[in-house]
């Protein structure tokens, strides 16, 4: 998964876009904490994640990042928390 902070969305939002329909989800953070996931869309895909692959996404971002597995489950405890 490839991380953009708010700056880099406000600044570079179409390369952001395009990123996320060629490469798969954008994990945008705000302060180093994940905030939302941008998802492109490509002819006859799905439009949706399902709750549980958000979660799975999350993770695998977090530990490709190195974070220990303590780490990753404080981010899915805070993405739980917010939604």
């Amino acid at each position: 998964m490839i991380f953009a902070n708010m700056r880099e969305l406000k600044l570079e939002t179409g390369r952001i876009l395009e990123l996320s329909r060629k490469n798969g989800p954008v994990m945008v953070t705000k302060r180093g904490q994940p905030v939302a996931i941008i998802r492109g869309i490509k002819k006859g895909g799905q439009a949706l994640f399902t709750y549980q692959e958000i979660l799975d996404n999350i993770r695998q971002a977090a530990e490709k990042s190195g974070y220990g597995p303590k780490d990753v489950e404080r981010l899915v405890a805070e993405v739980r928390k917010n939604t």
